[in-house]
């Protein structure tokens, strides 16, 4: 493959079809380097994603099914050729490390890497690398690794050896922001090798303003997330019982769902405030799209965050976020200049930043405007795709050295 211009493979779980941020990256990503999708799911869920996001067909022969049990017997007849063609195969399976049974399977979960032969494989989650990281026995490419906020902060936290391997073996590493990079090192991540912090970014085309003249009769607020305990709305709840004690006239709805929907539903009726606090559930994108232009202030309670997309959207959008100051979300907003962060768990401290902003409406309008700037400036499609570029040509390049 050309120096400029290396084969990327990219392994996921399963394909994007409700992943929005890595979806946008193999799309966009495409019209730069010669790239294929590793992922173990249904050819129905890879027509799903073609049709979701309007693709070409010729898409579908970028994206490669790992082993199942639909595809065992393919896979089989195309892992007897690959044998017979790989040195580095057949040495692995007669010397590699641990027991053969366990690298004959290996070698199956992975085998497009072996017939595709990339320069670079990229794990689109540190929980993937993991295990994956064993093709450096049979395979010359060069790997890296992303890290987005569950792989660290919840996969075994306990254990600081969880990524050994990764860390020793891994090409090149991939951090949204200085937290998770931070995390990563209290975990056993030593740097000297290729990395790049890459923030979430977001279609500024699709996520943007309608610039009609909202009312400010009523106060209108907004969250949207999954209902899981993780994202702290039982907080932002709170808050708005004090909102209500202070007066305030307002409606807030939170977007999403979750395991979690029982028990906001319980603290809302407990509260006294269903006539103000609504769980709307799932949304499509153009119905989001259209509440946040309803809306006045986008609210984040999350007790742990890698980084939030939607707090990206919703200042593109050009609303304040008031948000906590939850791992990566200080990295997002720009305290005091496109919202307020708030400490963790501090529901009067949500209230009281609601109620500062809602008091000066030039504050407000400003912080609109800035949260617009500050998402074109660093946070677009085309920045993260120059940076990802970037990350993997040097990668790269330092493989020829």
């Amino acid at each position: 493959m050309s120096a400029d211009k290396p084969h990327v493979l990219l392994v996921m779980h399963k394909v994007p079809v409700d992943s929005g941020f890595l979806a946008a990256k193999f799309i966009q990503l495409s019209a730069h380097l010669p790239v294929d999708l590793l992922v173990w799911d249904t050819k129905e869920n890879v027509r799903k994603f073609i049709e979701k996001y309007a693709l070409d067909k010729s898409y579908v022969k970028h994206i490669h099914i790992g082993y199942t049990k639909a595809n065992a017997i393919l896979n089989l007849a195309k892992w007897v050729v690959c044998l017979f063609k790989s040195g580095n195969l057949r040495a692995y399976i007669i010397n590699g490390r641990g027991n053969i049974i366990d690298r004959i399977k290996q070698t199956f979960i992975y085998l497009p890497v072996i017939y595709l032969k990339p320069d670079i494989v990229h794990f689109e989650f540190g929980t993937i690398a993991k295990n994956g990281i064993e093709i450096k026995g049979f395979t010359d490419t060069k790997i890296s690794v992303s890290f987005r906020g569950y792989d660290l902060n919840y996969a075994d936290a306990q254990d600081k050896n969880y990524y050994s391997k990764v860390w020793n073996e891994a090409d090149g590493f991939h951090f949204l922001g200085n937290d998770l990079k931070n995390r990563a090192i209290a975990k056993g991540y030593r740097q000297g090798k290729i990395e790049a912090l890459i923030p979430p970014a977001i279609d500024t085309n699709i996520f943007k303003s309608n610039n009609v003249t909202k009312s400010y009769t009523k106060l209108q607020l907004i969250s949207v997330g999954r209902l899981v305990w993780k994202k702290g709305f039982e907080y932002a709840i709170r808050a708005a019982t004090i909102l209500k004690q202070r007066g305030i006239d307002f409606e807030y709805k939170i977007i999403g769902d979750g395991n979690h929907h029982q028990a906001l539903s319980f603290i809302i009726k407990e509260s006294g405030l269903e006539s103000q606090v609504k769980l709307v559930g799932e949304k499509t994108q153009t119905e989001i799209i259209q509440a946040l232009n309803q809306s006045h202030i986008f609210i984040h309670p999350a007790i742990s965050e890698g980084f939030s997309n939607a707090v990206i959207e919703a200042q593109s959008m050009g609303l304040p976020v008031v948000c906590t100051d939850a791992d990566g979300l200080s990295e997002n907003i720009k305290h005091n200049i496109t919202g307020i962060i708030v400490p963790k768990w501090d529901e009067k401290a949500i209230a009281d930043s609601v109620v500062m902003l809602w008091s000066d409406k030039k504050l407000l309008q400003s912080m609109a405007a800035n949260g617009v700037a500050r998402v074109q400036e660093h946070f677009t499609l085309d920045k993260q795709m120059s940076r990802f570029v970037s990350f993997y040509q040097q990668l790269y390049h330092a493989s020829k050295d």
